[in-house]
């Protein structure tokens, strides 16, 4: 009896810290355009394709990564990787041309930067902290 109480106990708890663990959903890369500057310094997760990467290189190479806007069918925004070198599983993602990625990263997108309807060019960004390859 204590066998049985005992086991179902743990399997409650399991479900419970199992539901309490859930994968942040990913946003929509249009709801963001929609009003970024409610979303300054927000973590966000996007997933899209990356579109006129830029290979970012420092002369002491310590920093690795790239530019990139970031496309999926809502809209397109600029996504900044820069991360520190490293070797292993620690090392960074390399990003190329129409790669399928997923970004964690936080959106910069101050109060002050706004964009009027003649200028098409973005004030705000993502900078990410992960960039994971996602094979279709």
């Amino acid at each position: 009896m204590k066998t049985l109480v005992g086991t179902i106990v743990c399997a409650v708890m399991l479900i419970i810290a199992r539901n309490g663990c859930t994968a942040d959903p990913v946003t929509p890369i249009g709801t963001v355009l929609i009003n970024p500057t409610a979303l300054h310094r927000k973590v966000l997760k996007l997933e899209g394709m990356a579109r006129n990467v830029a290979a970012y290189s420092a002369n002491n190479q310590t920093i690795c990564g790239a530019d990139f806007d970031l496309e999926d069918e809502t809209g397109k925004i600029p996504i900044l990787y820069h991360v520190r070198c490293q070797a292993g599983q620690q090392r960074a993602v390399v990003v190329t041309e129409s790669m399928h990625i997923v970004v964690d990263g936080y959106m910069e997108a101050p109060p002050t930067v706004m964009r009027g309807p003649e200028d098409k060019t973005y004030e705000f960004k993502i900078y990410a902290h992960t960039v994971t390859h996602v094979t279709p």
